[in-house]
């Protein structure tokens, strides 16, 4: 989940924790990890850009077995407002309990978007790869979205690299954002609805699958967790 320590640069400062629960429904439990940001991302706010600081929005995956973690990040090698990406981390020896995340370079770093927000993955019937994620119109600068923001989607026929030009599958104007697909609704898009609060379906649906998101077999062993 998305972290912030309110005494660090008056809170603005963006980290990574985690929780653990032996069920879906809970009683969940934090634990001491931080993932704080490091190697080619950015790790604070900077005077000038258009968006806040991003280290946030974590979506964990399988992919042949090894644990891995997109998330909203920003690229210290992109120019300032232009610096949207999607961070990638590889949890080493697939150990929650030891929670050593090794920094990998960014899967998307267009220089396209001040923010690339709550980034997911997914897979197609063809066996391609879909990243999508949510900006604002004010942060969209892409060549082809004609600045509309909203849900955008990269398509690659591996998930390691997405640089291709985006396709827009919701404009901002639709009213929702922080999209999400649903695979077992014919991967439709939901998404919080800007106008009326509370979570609404677009009626828009992909037809992209999940990624394997299966961590039944997994087990947390630290012995301090917060309540």
């Amino acid at each position: 989940y998305t972290s912030r320590d309110r005494h660090q640069d008056n809170g603005t400062i963006q980290n990574i924790g985690m929780a653990c629960a032996t069920t879906p429904r809970g009683p969940w439990r934090r634990t001491p990890l931080r993932l704080q940001p490091g190697g080619d991302y950015v790790r604070q706010q900077l005077a000038g850009d258009r968006a806040p600081h991003a280290w946030r929005d974590p979506f964990l995956f399988l992919d042949e077995g090894q644990v891995y973690m997109v998330l909203s990040a920003k690229s210290s090698a992109a120019p300032l407002g232009k610096n949207g990406a999607v961070g990638l981390l590889r949890l080493r020896g697939n150990d929650f309990s030891a929670g050593v995340w090794e920094i990998l370079d960014a899967i998307a770093s267009p220089q396209w978007y001040a923010e690339m927000e709550v980034p997911q993955l997914y897979r197609d019937a063809q066996g391609g790869y879909h990243l999508v994620f949510s900006t604002w119109a004010k942060n969209d600068f892409a060549p082809t979205t004609q600045q509309r923001g909203g849900f955008h989607g990269m398509t690659s026929p591996a998930w390691r690299t997405f640089d291709q030009p985006p396709s827009v599958l919701l404009p901002e104007a639709g009213g929702l954002y922080a999209c999400r697909i649903i695979p077992e609704l014919d991967g439709e898009i939901v998404g919080f609805d800007l106008h009326t609060g509370g979570i609404r379906r677009s009626g828009i649906k992909t037809q992209f699958q999940g990624m394997d998101r299966d961590f039944s077999r997994f087990a947390f062993l630290g012995s301090r967790l917060r309540t």
